[in-house]
């Protein structure tokens, strides 16, 4: 997995096609790289979708940086993810996502991290607070061409305590980890001419497995990209009565029309069916769902940018939603406004 941006570090070789305008310094012998990024940003949500009382908000939904030094054959390294996000890492609880949310930040201090050892040229082993491979957008909304993320993020893992071993070779990469509480994955990515890919399993003993495969590319000026997942119940999990799987799919599609200019959409489809997985409410409420974002975005420079965002979720079912008055809604959207300094 390439750590040199925290975006690649967290999506592996798919990751979404930011430029972090990194710095380093000499510690010792070792040259360790400094990134990361700061957003502030304002949502109104037209039907409380936001889970404030006053539908709207002003949030910080992240302040990260990021110390890093790659590991070199027969040598150590390190990731260090310091700083604070709107989300808590293990339930999301208080991300900005489509579907609610309300920005509070988590308490400063350590995101992820973990050491590496190179023991031989593409052999890398990391132990600690893993980044996970799953998943085509990361926490830190700074690194997604979207500031609100996905109903197909929301039910990713995000950071997590464990160990992984990854083998890399022209272009190429497999992995394998061990986690906790009590669970594994394993994958496999690559770069094919102008396509990247990547294919991983999750799985934990308490929530379920993932099955999630990612593809990504450019044409032009536009960039384009898929994540779909299968998310199954683990047997724990299963409630009589419920479906104990669920099917989520999310197509970005960014445009750049002109310089200093990008366009980027999300598009997405649910299908929680009975299940909850994707957090539509289970038995009786809202089975599918079908997000829109689009989020027009000017860049200052490579590392400052202002974006405004609008979204739309429609649900099969009333449920999601509650307007001003209490009325139950099975459509919702919420605009936005953000900026943000990566460096």
């Amino acid at each position: 997995m390439n750590k040199k941006l925290i975006s690649l570090a967290i999506a592996g070789a798919v990751a979404t096609p930011f430029t972090a305008q990194a710095g380093s310094f000499m510690v010792g012998n070792q040259d360790i790289t400094v990134s990361g990024g700061i957003t502030g940003a304002y949502i109104y949500s037209s039907e409380n979708a936001t889970g404030n009382s006053n539908q709207d908000v002003f949030a910080v939904p992240d302040a990260l940086v990021d110390f890093s030094s790659a590991a070199k054959s027969g040598g150590m390294g390190f990731t260090l993810g310091l700083g604070t996000l709107g989300e808590n890492s293990l339930a999301h609880n208080g991300a900005l996502t489509v579907a609610g949310g309300t920005g509070a930040t988590t308490s400063v201090g350590v995101k992820y991290g973990w050491v590496s050892v190179m023991p031989v040229d593409g052999l890398t082993v990391d132990a600690g607070i893993l980044a996970t491979n799953v998943g085509y957008e990361v926490s830190p909304t700074y690194n997604n061409a979207n500031m609100l993320l996905g109903l197909v993020w929301n039910a990713q893992p995000t950071y997590y305590t464990g160990a992984r071993v990854t083998y890399s070779m022209n272009g190429m990469s497999v992995y394998g980890e061990v986690n906790k509480p009590s669970g594994a994955a394993l994958g496999a990515s690559g770069t094919f001419g102008p396509v990247k890919t990547a294919i991983n399993f999750f799985n934990t003993a308490n929530s379920g497995s993932i099955v999630d495969i990612i593809v990504s590319g450019s044409a032009g000026p536009v960039d384009l990209a898929a994540n779909i997942d299968y998310i199954m119940k683990a047997k724990a999990a299963k409630t009589t009565g419920t479906d104990d799987n669920a099917i989520g799919a999310a197509f970005y599609v960014s445009v750049k029309p002109m310089d200093k200019v990008v366009l980027p959409m999300r598009l997405e489809y649910i299908n929680d069916g009975t299940s909850g997985l994707y957090g539509l409410g289970g038995a009786g409420k809202s089975n599918t769902a079908i997000t829109f974002t689009i989020t027009p975005t000017y860049n200052f420079t490579d590392s400052t940018f202002v974006r405004g965002e609008l979204a739309y979720v429609s649900t099969d079912k009333k449920g999601p939603y509650v307007d001003d008055k209490g009325a139950i809604k099975d459509t919702g959207y919420v605009v936005g406004a953000q900026g943000g300094v990566r460096f």
